[in-house]
Order: C-alpha cells, then sequence, then structure tokens
C-alpha cells in the first residue's frame, strides 16, 4: 500500500491545529484557569449574563433640557472601548470632577453644531436592562445617579 505524501502531511498538519484549537477547553476544569489570546476557553457569547447592566458616561443638556450623548472622542483618547474604560477608572478612583472639567473644555472648543448650545454636562452612572433596551428598544435606564455636574463656559 502506497501512502499518497501530500494528503499524509495534509491529515497531520490539520489534526495538530484541531488539537491546538481544541486545547483550551482543558481550562473548564481547572481551579484557576488561564485565559490566553488568541486560544482563549472563555465563553464570550455563551455565558449567561445578567438582566441588567451599569455604566458610566457623559450626557450633555442645551438650554432647553434635551439631553445629548456625549461622543466617546470628547471624552477620551483612544477607541470606544479604551475610553470606556478610561471612564469607568476616572469615576471608581473618584475623579468624576476632572473628567467634567476635561469633557467640558473639550466641548466649549467645539465646532460642531450639535454640540454648541449645550450648557452643562453630567457624568452619570446609569443601569439598563438588556432585554427591555435591546428587544424593546427603550433606552430610559432603570436609575442614574449624577456622579458630577460641570456647566460649559464659552472661550
Amino acid at each position: 500500500m502506497e501512502i499518497n505524501q501530500p494528503k499524509a502531511i495534509a491529515a497531520i498538519f490539520s489534526i495538530v491545529v484541531l488539537l491546538l484549537v481544541l486545547s483550551p477547553v482543558v481550562e473548564n476544569w481547572s481551579k484557576t484557569p488561564a485565559d490566553n489570546f488568541p486560544l482563549s476557553y472563555y465563553p464570550m457569547f455563551s455565558k449567561k449574563r445578567e438582566a441588567t447592566y451599569t455604566l458610566r458616561y457623559v450626557v450633555g443638556y442645551d438650554e432647553q433640557q434635551r439631553r445629548y450623548h456625549i461622543p466617546y472622542h470628547y471624552i477620551g483618547n483612544g477607541g470606544f472601548n479604551q475610553v470606556r474604560r478610561q471612564i469607568i477608572k476616572q469615576c471608581k478612583n473618584g475623579k468624576a470632577k476632572k473628567l467634567a472639567k476635561k469633557v467640558a473644555r473639550r466641548l466649549a472648543k467645539s465646532k460642531d453644531p450639535l454640540y454648541q448650545d449645550l450648557e452643562r454636562i453630567e457624568v452619570v452612572k446609569g443601569t439598563y436592562n438588556f432585554e427591555i433596551y435591546f428587544e424593546i428598544g427603550d433606552k430610559t435606564p432603570l436609575k442614574e445617579k449624577v456622579l458630577y455636574t460641570q456647566k460649559i463656559v464659552k472661550l
């Protein structure tokens, strides 16, 4: 019987790759699992989530008290997720005031007509229900706590 060498190499390569991809599964039974990217055992999309989620964000108000969510690029440097983590860190470290002052200065300098009429901003901690938010589309928070309010002084 003759062995086809390219097919044998392909089969061995496939088995090695399959074992490598499946290797993180053993971490599920470990007392201290190690989550190493790119071979991760973490069940990102299958893990049971809580019904609610709490996050921190910045909102602005104009003189008619209309509310505007402030885009991440006014709040911090980097991409959306980096800025989100910066907000969390600053709020947890008691620096909501410093954050609000920085965002107010950036908005005061903004040429964007959408934010030209803002009078004040608030750093807020809000709790949302996933089902209501995503399935029903009601984006009203279950509860909110204002961490700091800052007036915007136009230059």
